[in-house]
């Protein structure tokens, strides 16, 4: 019985061993992919930011990189743009809360709605880009209509015109995004409380005191994710429009961050000023991510 009692015991150890190691054996396949296709590039990014290549050498300069980066002006002039950009957020999570608003209230073709608005952003970048193109330009369908319609003193040159070409990007850009949000402040109106809004109704109160005293306060956690990934979204997520809409002209109005980087590594740059410039993008949104962390602590 006591070898019995030992060959059972050392059986549970055994298996007590296999259940705290399994679930390590299933997550590593994916933390291995994790650290070669995103930790290992970005510790290599950071570590080549501090050296420059001399007769295909590499030689250790410190923040000569950052230096140079900073005394650019079109580096300023990228972050300007990304900074405009972020102007767009509260126009996204405005139009978004509104049209979530108003499908909420299962107005007549709802669903049929929440796909169409749904649709631009499932759709390629390149693609909205390149469309949008033909459609912008000097002679593309946008001015032809207008001309067919006897409406010629508006037209203009959406995307050569330097002080039309940001706005232009950025109107794109909303038209893209702006699907997401309204999906995602949606599905968050539907697990409200439904007595809330069935008060509301007994108290005599509008659809305009029920969206700012009910909605916009049960989808505040939900809002404040949304505005921290979308600001992400414009500091580092906007190289396609600006790459296929406009290549940052005219005259670098439409430059960002992400394309100046693209211009440093690939336009006859230099690589190591590239990565420099990489490591402070990703510093800012970084600094984005942990305002996020900051926030949603408060909120527990």
């Amino acid at each position: 019985m006591k070898r019995l009692s030992a060959g059972v015991l050392q059986n549970r150890k055994m298996s007590m061993k296999k259940r705290k190691i399994g679930p390590y054996l299933f997550i590593a396949p994916a933390f291995f992919i994790l650290i070669a296709v995103i930790i290992y590039p970005i510790i290599n990014m950071i570590y080549q930011s501090f050296y420059t290549s001399i007769a295909d050498q590499s030689k250790f300069v410190g923040l000569r990189n950052y230096r140079l980066a900073l005394g650019d002006d079109l580096f300023f002039i990228a972050l300007k743009n990304n900074l405009k950009l972020f102007l767009c957020v509260p126009v996204l999570t405005m139009l978004s809360l509104v049209i979530a608003a108003i499908l909420y209230h299962r107005i007549w073709g709802w669903r049929i709605y929440r796909s169409f608005i749904f649709v631009p952003y499932i759709l390629a970048i390149p693609v909205v880009g390149i469309v949008f193109s033909y459609l912008l330009q000097y002679n593309g369908v946008i001015n032809t209509l207008l001309n067919k319609m006897g409406l010629a003193s508006l037209t203009a040159d959406w995307l050569g015109d330097p002080n039309l070409a940001f706005p232009s990007v950025a109107a794109v850009i909303v038209w893209k995004q702006f699907g997401f949000g309204v999906v995602l402040f949606l599905a968050r109106m539907m697990s409200i409380d439904q007595s809330l809004y069935e008060s509301a109704d007994v108290d005599g109160a509008t659809w305009m005191q029920k969206f700012f005293r009910i909605t916009i306060p049960q989808t505040k956690s939900i809002i404040e994710f949304y505005v921290i990934i979308t600001l992400i979204e414009m500091l580092s997520w906007v190289f396609n429009f600006v790459y296929v809409m406009t290549s940052g002209g005219p005259g670098n109005k439409t430059t960002v961050l992400e394309y100046l980087i693209y211009k440093k590594s690939f336009g006859g740059g230099d690589f190591n000023i590239a990565m420099a410039i990489s490591v402070m993008l990703l510093g800012l949104a970084g600094i984005l991510v942990i305002i996020h962390q900051i926030v949603l602590n408060k909120e527990d």
